[in-house]
């Protein structure tokens, strides 16, 4: 967080490789992030780029008091529902997550891993996105809200009653 106002006062003055460290840092997170949402990588890396753009652009406007992370993700999240209005797009492809570490442990979870994934991936949008977010990006309630625009009481409802489906999903399955 202290790295990200650092980095956030050298783009307010202009600092080129400022930005391109927050790039790098937030990127493929944001991708994955997206991916959450529109279902495809080519285009989530387009709104990735578009969101880092109008950041840049109007860079003026971010309140550095709150997360960068938080402030990135709410312009994806808003930019994936704009795009998916303005294309009247249904996806049907599957989650695939990652996997970086090759021990013998990951390699025995994949399995499971990937019988969870596919369970999350039939869960309707908003509890997927809250999942995600409370799962594998681990943002608090607040965060949440922020990014799903929704309040707290709101987000604490949506991840309870995805939390239960996903167990009925699994039910048997893990």
């Amino acid at each position: 967080m202290e790295e990200d106002k650092e980095l956030i006062e050298g783009i307010l003055h202009e600092n080129d490789i400022s930005f391109e460290k927050l790039i790098l840092k937030y990127r493929k997170p944001a991708i994955y992030f997206a991916q959450k949402i529109l279902r495809d990588p080519y285009i989530a890396e387009d709104v990735v780029q578009e969101s880092f753009a109008d950041f840049y652009v109007y860079k003026e406007r971010f309140n550095p008091k709150y997360s960068f992370k938080t402030y990135l993700f709410t312009i994806i999240r808003n930019k994936s529902v704009d795009y998916i209005k303005k294309n009247r797009i249904t996806f049907e492809e599957n989650i695939e997550i990652s996997t970086e570490d090759t021990t013998e442990k990951a390699y025995l979870n994949k399995e499971r891993r990937d019988i969870v994934l596919s369970k999350i991936n039939e869960l309707k949008r908003d509890y997927r996105l809250a999942i995600y977010l409370v799962e594998f990006e681990e943002l608090s309630y607040k965060e949440i809200a922020q990014i799903m625009n929704k309040n707290i009481a709101q987000v604490k409802i949506i991840i309870y009653r995805a939390r239960k489906k996903l167990q009925t999903l699994l039910k048997g399955e893990v």
